[in-house]
């Protein structure tokens, strides 16, 4: 990535700065000029004006507990949108921040992101005040400019704190902090979001059909005992291809490694008896028993099959590893409405990660909050696969993105013509 010897967050800083020392208003940057923490792990700048008001200012937040409560601050009637994915939007998530705070929000949802990071920044970020990306996407998001930093002292009561041990950054979880020289994931680095739920990409079985000394291995995919169907989601596919054949994914890779990802791809749609547009397909095709095993899927793809007690079909994670994805939420750049850090205090809440977890519309999936994990009951615990997340992050890896995802798009587009 492109280094910058000085954003654009830090120009506007020193602007607002120099502003300040000629005797401007704060009206022009913002409506107050109240000295504000700054961001990161450690000490930060100052900013001169109201964050809400900076296109890139810090997000500080109030002491803990002031969020979860209206504030004199706030106004009621105003609108939170926020770009994110299914299950946001459930009613059990959204309605009780609407009605204690009087407020509205509007999700806009959608599934892919790089089509979402597109829409930001060609402009559409004017539209939005937090979006939730996978966490792959945060350098992308900062380095473009279009999301802000927070301060990681003021939040991490509401945030951190409440979190399983694997996603406290104490503990190395670095996928939340980014070191503004290069934009790579720093634990010591700026807080750019919060991870919100997560999940895993791996393979499905029906455990009814397949043995289980098969499933140890993602080879019961490429084996002719088993029906198989490929989801048509070369993304996720090709990565969880690299595992099997022990390539890192999030590197560069040699022609030889593309020849080895190449030969894999074809034996495995070679062997395939369907391939499938979407994961309703592949789920119904579970169903129906017209396949034994769903390359790829994942918690989030099966977790309404689990969910109707249709527990036999499982995305299990073999031996070879699975690809850990964390959707964070992150706060726009612009203007922001008086109620957007409660909102995201609210969203971080254990009772609606909870909900969001298990909502009322939307998928099923697991959240990094500790109070949820406390709560969820015994079935909820076996739909959710909660006793054995802990061995499956063990045995995967966080996603941080394919460097050269492009070299793998024709392999997939020539495989397809073979089934």
């Amino acid at each position: 990535m492109t280094q910058h010897e000085i954003s654009r967050r830090k120009l506007l800083a020193v602007s607002a700065a120099s502003l300040a020392a000629t005797g401007a208003s704060a009206g022009c940057l913002g409506d107050s000029s109240g000295s504000e923490s700054g961001s990161g792990t450690g000490s930060g700048e100052t900013e001169t004006a109201s964050w809400r008001t900076q296109e890139l200012a810090t997000v500080p937040a109030e002491s803990y507990d002031e969020l979860y409560t209206n504030g004199d601050d706030e106004q009621s009637g105003e609108t939170v949108n926020h770009l994110t994915w299914t299950g946001y939007d459930a009613s059990n998530v959204q309605d009780p921040f609407r009605e204690q705070f009087e407020a509205n929000t509007q999700l806009d949802l959608f599934t892919s992101n790089p089509k979402a990071f597109n829409r930001l920044n060609s402009g559409e970020w004017q539209q939005f005040h937090q979006a939730t990306f996978d966490m792959a996407w945060l350098p992308n998001l900062a380095e473009a400019e279009l999301i802000r930093p927070i301060d990681y002292e003021d939040w991490k009561e509401y945030t951190f704190d409440k979190y399983i041990d694997i996603f406290k950054p104490e503990n190395g979880y670095k996928y939340a902090f980014l070191n503004e020289d290069d934009y790579s994931f720093d634990v010591d680095g700026t807080m750019y979001g919060a991870p919100q739920r997560f999940g895993w990409a791996s393979f499905v079985v029906n455990t009814d059909t397949v043995s289980s000394s098969d499933y140890s291995s993602y080879d019961a995919a490429w084996s002719e005992d088993y029906d198989v169907g490929v989801y048509d989601l070369m993304f996720w596919g090709i990565q969880i291809i690299m595992l099997r054949e022990g390539i890192d994914p999030y590197k560069e890779h040699t022609e030889e490694e593309v020849e080895q990802v190449r030969q894999a791809t074809f034996d495995l749609f070679d062997n395939a008896k369907t391939l499938l547009p979407d994961f309703a397909s592949m789920n119904q095709a579970l169903k129906s028993g017209e396949i034994d095993i769903g390359f790829i899927s994942g918690n989030w793809i099966n977790g309404t099959l689990r969910r109707g007690e249709n527990l036999q079909f499982e995305a299990h994670v073999p031996e070879e590893g699975g690809v850990i994805w964390v959707e964070t939420t992150t706060f726009v750049k612009g203007e922001q409405p008086t109620v957007s850090d409660n909102y995201l205090a609210h969203m971080q809440r254990g009772e609606t990660a909870l909900n969001l977890s298990w909502p009322t519309s939307g998928g099923t999936n697991v959240v990094p909050h500790a109070t949820a994990w406390d709560e969820y009951d015994d079935f909820q615990r076996e739909v959710l696969r909660v006793d054995d997340i802990p061995d499956i992050l063990d045995r995967s890896v966080f996603y941080t993105g394919v460097p050269d995802l492009d070299k793998f798009e024709p392999i997939w587009r020539e495989a397809k013509t073979r089934i």
